[in-house]
């Protein structure tokens, strides 16, 4: 091979020099032509400036339009985990669609390490962070998944582990029972046959308070409510009107109520539509923690949250036994953008 010389090697230094400045000014140029999308410092859906660019980042995908959008995380630093879940769910949904956007990360480490912890980072075309530099708030994430009600062998050990935070026994029980029966309604209302019937769960753990988020993608509680709202109404349970105050009989004026309400209403079913032995507890097992937090003395406070379609339903209680219920907005008004599916979230903060 010929041996080039010194002129001629500055020559192709120069070439590649001129190269990589007309890529890098293409691609400033393309990025410019993009709809460009800020988000601020808090990444949630319970926010609705935000969740309305969430939620249209998240509709472009199946739209096939994320090209044309440029993502800029620069001012992030913290990261919702019920929103975080809800992320990770669509784009696994799409995975076929290869989604990459374009995107600018965050200037805060713990963001970063999300991205990367939750297998962001490809989607949103960020380079990787080394992992040494986490913090350990965000290597206390865990995720899992699965398409059916039997547990994967990884999320059975870390829930057992999460009995050796509670010094009463039940209360560990009593999480457990949310979780599972949270998975059993995804699995027997959320999913027909036909559809993409993948769950998640994310938990989050420091020394102080456990966080666990459950996700799915299938059809809405504003959806389902109203037939069970109704079946109640017509059943046998003595104080049904006084529970369901304002509900129709009628299945329209059901369905025309705020998805907020059809969510608070929902909580207060003890039965719903599946006739298999065992199911049927509604949210009663999940809200048993929010609703009888004075029973432990090493509860200071659970705090249940609820996404579904347009609607929001909160929980919260405090140590003294006393709870109260709202929505994210006043009056039980909705959101303006809707997600897809459902995600249910609950904190337990420790004394």
């Amino acid at each position: 091979m010929k041996k080039i010389s010194e002129k001629q090697r500055q020559r192709i230094v120069k070439y590649n020099i001129r190269q990589r400045k007309l890529q890098s000014r293409n691609n400033r140029t393309d990025n410019m032509k993009k709809e460009r999308i800020k988000f601020s410092s808090k990444l949630s859906l319970f926010v609705p400036s935000e969740r309305n660019k969430i939620i249209k980042i998240l509709k472009s995908i199946p739209n096939n339009t994320f090209d044309s959008l440029y993502l800029n995380f620069i001012d992030l630093e913290t990261i919702n985990p019920l929103t975080a879940l809800h992320i990770v769910h669509v784009l696994d949904k799409y995975k076929d669609r290869n989604v990459r956007f374009k995107s600018r990360n965050s200037k805060s480490l713990i963001p970063r390490a999300v991205f990367k912890l939750l297998k962001l980072n490809k989607n949103f075309g960020f380079k990787d962070v080394n992992k040494t530099n986490f913090k350990s708030s965000v290597d206390n994430w865990s995720m899992f998944s699965g398409y059916t009600s039997d547990l994967p062998d990884d999320m059975v050990r870390h829930i057992h582990d999460l009995k050796k935070m509670f010094k009463d026994p039940t209360v560990h029980f009593r999480l457990v029972t949310a979780i599972s029966e949270a998975i059993n309604n995804v699995i027997h209302h959320a999913y027909h046959d036909d559809q993409y019937n993948k769950w998640y769960v994310l938990t989050h753990i420091d020394d102080r308070s456990i966080s666990v988020v459950v996700s799915d993608l299938g059809v809405t509680i504003p959806y389902t409510a109203p037939v069970s709202i109704m079946n109640t109404l017509e059943g046998t349970i003595a104080n049904a009107k006084d529970i369901f105050i304002g509900a129709s009989k009628d299945l329209d004026s059901l369905r025309k109520l705020k998805d907020s309400q059809l969510i608070k209403y929902a909580t207060y079913l003890n039965s719903t539509s599946t006739k298999v032995k065992g199911r049927g507890q509604g949210f009663d097992d999940i809200l048993n923690l929010v609703k009888n937090t004075n029973e432990f003395p090493e509860i200071s406070r659970v705090h249940t949250s609820v996404l579904s379609k347009y609607g929001s339903y909160l929980l919260e209680s405090n140590s003294d036994g006393s709870f109260r219920e709202r929505s994210l907005k006043k009056n039980l008004e909705d959101f303006t953008s809707k997600i897809d599916g459902t995600v249910i979230s609950w904190v337990i903060q420790l004394v």
